[in-house]
């Protein structure tokens, strides 16, 4: 799927992350000395976020959005849409939770998402499919959180080590003197089941055996990291440059690519797939690890200001479902509020 938007601009970001850091000196009764330095020049994390107990994914994103309302006329908000793979209910959907919290106007259009590591292009463009239909100057405010701590396995190297926590906040508004912005997607669930939690849902319910000792990594988070690997190098690169055949924005001449903060490897081997600068692809998973779909709202929080161009970004995204995505969007008139800690 491809799209294109010339009536929507992103005005402001803004992203907050637990003030707890997690080293990795944390996991040493789970890896040896030896494993966690090769983790650490392979992956490339050496710290993340983790929220406390009681600490939701919605707190986060309430806490970036709360800085981002200050800027702005609360009535012009006509939708907000919340993405996370850990909301805080089955039902109630939290945007709504989140409209309430935030002071937002009952004549709005509130629904979530659920979407993983591909969730900032998904959500994105969502957010500007909306805000193209409104009236000039009115917004979509797209909140996307993860407290992924809370889904992992204490005893599964292939998980626990790579997840942090955080939230972003994007406002976008319908803006006639845009640039013009281009959007791709991909899916493939005949590999749905290469990251997953395999209980918990309705296809296969939580029962007395799920807390079974030799069973209990079906309430967690699951990764086939052999699977996932194969994947991301064997699709990535293709769509970015299918979205520059479809955009005819040639690569050359993007100020920055924002890749979804997986794996300092992978995001190594797509750029010399693709022959990119490694000076326009900022990192930084050493800080804050996989945060899913709020790796590349984060990224772009932390890093925008070491790209000495900014009016042309790419952005690519790509996991669960499977699903993939990028898309190319103008920052040069976006405001990047500083990075929050709670």
């Amino acid at each position: 799927m491809f799209q294109e938007f010339n009536n929507v601009s992103i005005e402001y970001i803004s992203s907050s992350v637990p003030s707890k850091a997690v080293g990795n000196s944390f996991f040493s009764t789970l890896l040896t000395e030896k494993e966690i330095k090769v983790f650490e020049k392979t992956v490339g994390i050496k710290e993340r976020r983790w929220a406390d107990k009681g600490v939701t994914a919605s707190d986060l994103g309430f806490a970036a959005a709360e800085e981002l309302l200050k800027q702005v006329d609360k009535s012009k908000i006509k939708s907000l849409i919340f993405l996370s793979q850990t909301s805080d209910y089955k039902i109630p959907f939290t945007s709504n939770i989140l409209q309430d919290k935030l002071g937002l106007q009952q004549e709005i259009l509130c629904f979530d998402i659920n979407a993983g590591c591909a969730g900032f292009v998904q959500g994105l463009s969502t957010a500007f499919s909306i805000a193209s239909t409104l009236k000039e100057g009115e917004k979509v405010l797209l909140i996307i959180g993860e407290t992924l701590s809370k889904i992992l396995s204490p005893t599964d190297k292939s998980t626990n080590m790579l997840f942090g926590d955080a939230a972003s906040a994007i406002l976008v508004s319908k803006n006639s003197s845009a640039d013009q912005s281009y959007f791709n997607f991909f899916s493939d669930g005949a590999h749905h089941e290469a990251i997953i939690i395999p209980e918990g849902g309705y296809r296969k319910n939580i029962t007395k055996d799920s807390f079974d000792s030799e069973n209990e990594s079906g309430l967690y988070l699951n990764m086939n990291g052999a699977k996932v690997f194969d994947f991301t190098l064997r699709e990535v690169a293709p769509s970015i440059k299918k979205i520059e055949e479809e955009s005819s924005v040639n690569l050359s001449e993007i100020d920055g690519f924002f890749f979804h903060q997986s794996n300092r490897f992978i995001i190594k081997q797509i750029s010399s797939i693709l022959g990119i600068d490694n000076n326009k692809v900022p990192v930084n998973i050493e800080r804050f690890g996989n945060t899913s779909g709020v790796t590349i709202p984060l990224l772009i929080t932390t890093n925008l200001d070491t790209l000495e161009n900014k009016s042309k970004v790419l952005c690519s995204g790509y996991g669960s479902g499977l699903s993939w995505g990028n898309c190319i969007i103008n920052l040069s008139e976006t405001k990047i509020l500083p990075l929050k800690e709670i």
